[in-house]
């Protein structure tokens, strides 16, 4: 009889605490994004164990959040923006960080949020840019051409994202 009432006890709780699990994955999420977008301004560098982190983050929120199929679409749509990327950076336009960086949040973003992530990521460069064309935020010599941090406007498009509640 104990088994029975245990293994009832563990079929119920993830379904009460679902919602705060969530809520504490999209915490961390959006302060590791922060993180991220910070030291990539600040040193033009992504470090892998930040976008692991976000990754790990993504499935635990997927398991919970996500259908099968949605989850295959994600990562459908994250391939060919790495494949994509990769071209990129082959031709020197992007950087390594955002090569990893971009398929870890088309991930969370998907299809069901893809206009609205375009728009915020949009008026998020052209804010970094205009605060670069004043000189208050630094620049990265590229192949002879400056370069700006992709990150911080990248994972503020992704943390509007969240706190909209679009995912």
């Amino acid at each position: 009889m104990q088994a029975t009432k245990l293994f009832n006890l563990i079929q119920i709780i993830p379904l009460l605490y679902t919602e705060y699990f969530k809520l504490g994955i999209e915490a961390v999420a959006v302060l590791t994004l922060c993180y991220i977008g910070y030291t990539d301004f600040r040193t033009f560098k992504i470090r892998n164990q930040n976008i692991l982190l976000l990754l790990v983050l993504y499935v635990m929120y997927a398991v919970v959040a996500r259908s099968a199929l949605e989850i295959l679409a994600n990562v459908v749509l994250a391939t060919i923006m790495l494949a994509l990327l990769v071209w990129l950076y082959t031709k020197r336009i992007l950087g390594a960080g955002d090569v990893k960086l971009i398929p870890v949040i088309c991930l969370w973003v998907g299809g069901r949020c893809a206009l609205l992530y375009s728009v915020l990521l949009l008026i998020l460069i052209g804010l970094h840019l205009a605060i670069v064309r004043i000189g208050w935020a630094p620049t990265h010599n590229m192949s002879g051409r400056r370069g700006i941090a992709y990150a911080p406007s990248l994972a503020g498009a992704l943390v509007g994202i969240i706190l909209l509640g679009c995912l």
